[in-house]
């Protein structure tokens, strides 16, 4: 039984395994994402997170933009990404991503893991982020083709 949980993992990650070049730049945008995120440094946030998510919140009124934005009362930093998901079809690639939550101040590890999810729509070349409570969401996102079914 151990051999064939090996045997089935070796084959979805084969399958579903990013190049060198596009692994590169998964890892750099996410770092990017994570630090704006951790640093509250609010432009780089929202240059990192999905142009559609930015677009809706936009839309909702400048109130809930920053409200959803602002991350300066946040105490949870999110660090130590683990990549769980890849999916890809043509050149769109999504990524399904654990991050653990720690709390500054205590530093205390949450059990709960956030979930992210990186989108490449250039086969890798550039990422983007949304949060996957809102990647599951049907109704938002309604133009984006969800490649992973969680």
């Amino acid at each position: 039984m151990k051999y064939l949980f090996i045997l089935l993992s070796l084959v979805v990650l084969a399958s579903c395994a990013l190049n060198a070049d596009q692994e590169q730049k998964l890892n750099q945008s996410m770092a990017g994402y994570l630090h704006a995120r951790n640093d509250c440094q609010l432009v780089s946030y929202v240059a990192f997170t999905y142009p559609a998510v930015v677009a809706d919140y936009k839309e909702q009124g400048d109130s809930i933009f920053q409200a959803k934005f602002d991350c300066t009362q946040d105490s949870i930093t999110w660090n130590d990404p683990t990549i769980r998901l890849i999916q890809q079809e043509g050149k769109s690639i999504h990524a399904l991503i654990d991050v653990a939550q720690v709390d500054e101040y205590s530093y205390e590890i949450l059990k709960e893991k956030q979930q992210i999810v990186a989108i490449s729509e250039d086969n890798g070349n550039s990422w983007f982020f949304v949060e996957h409570a809102y990647y599951v969401d049907k109704s938002k996102l309604n133009n984006l083709k969800r490649l992973i079914k969680e």
